[in-house]
């Protein structure tokens, strides 16, 4: 999984395997956070995995297929309410609406990093981007 320096535009690409995701009970930070970490925890040993490249800028977050040339999933950083990191288990995960949706419902999107270095870059990166944004 590599990673690619920054362009002029300021995006940074990281690889990734995406995991999958789940719906969020729209309740206060403490209730999510205690959801996500039981989620979290019982998809750790997911074997069902999809090699993605994850693209942030100040625009947001994208992921492509692996060798770039689909776009799977878009999230403007407006979008998204949380992001958290469990380097023990090298899962990287964010919590925003789906674009276009009419409801208010969340979603947690999960990935895999190759190792804890790995997935504290990809949350250290998130958090850079947003702060910027």
């Amino acid at each position: 999984m590599g990673e690619a320096p920054a362009r002029e535009d300021g995006t940074v690409t990281r690889s990734a395997e995406y995991v999958g995701s789940f719906p969020v009970d729209d309740r206060c930070l403490d209730e999510q956070i205690k959801q996500l970490d039981t989620q979290l925890t019982s998809l750790r040993t997911c074997k069902r995995r999809r090699p993605v490249s994850l693209k942030f800028s100040i625009k947001g977050v994208k992921m492509y297929n692996e060798d770039e040339t689909t776009l799977l999933m878009a999230h403007a950083l407006r979008r998204v309410s949380l992001s958290t990191a469990r380097p023990v288990d090298a899962q990287f995960a964010f919590v925003s609406h789906n674009p276009g949706s009419i409801d208010a419902q969340l979603y947690c999107h999960v990935f895999k990093a190759r190792h804890s270095r790995a997935v504290r870059s990809l949350q250290l990166l998130f958090r850079y981007v947003a702060f910027k944004f």
